[in-house]
């Protein structure tokens, strides 16, 4: 027997076994890739969004912001909806952005402690069309009782 024959075989099965996995790492690699761009995308808010022209374009983005208090606007018992938002922090007290929703709103869309995070696209006539809404919780609980007592006096 040539002991240059069983060292072929040898040879041949781990260099398959490395371009396999080779290959079986690379496949996993481009899935995990493909699969977080979507979920890296962070949201402006809307002082911010009013500065950056260049997002005023149709992308897809996320902006933040609180809702505007009086802005609130349905037609009917339809569930498409008009509203406005400014920011959380109330930095830019006069900037707003005009906003419309079609779907089901989230169970904290209107409590004023809520910020809001809506996902869509700025179109042509000046609004921003949100395909998902996102709240935040209120990062301090207030009872209900408390807030209407301080409101009143």
């Amino acid at each position: 027997m040539d002991p240059l024959d069983d060292e072929a075989p040898a040879r041949s099965n781990r260099a398959r076994f490395l371009v396999l996995s080779t290959v079986i790492v690379l496949a996993l690699g481009y899935m995990i890739y493909a699969a977080f761009p979507g979920n890296a995308l962070y949201f402006l808010t809307v002082s911010e969004f009013d500065g950056k022209s260049e997002v005023h374009d149709g992308r897809l983005l996320r902006i933040s912001g609180k809702l505007v208090e009086g802005t609130f606007g349905r037609e009917g018992n339809s569930i498409q909806t008009q509203f406005q938002i400014t920011d959380q922090d109330g930095e830019s007290p006069g900037i707003t952005l005009q906003a419309s929703y079609t779907g089901v709103l989230p169970d904290l869309f209107f409590n004023p402690h809520s910020e809001l995070i809506l996902e869509g696209s700025y179109g042509d006539n000046q609004v921003f069309h949100a395909d998902n809404i996102l709240v935040k919780c209120p990062s301090k609980y207030q009872d209900l009782e408390e807030v209407v007592a301080s409101a009143n006096s």
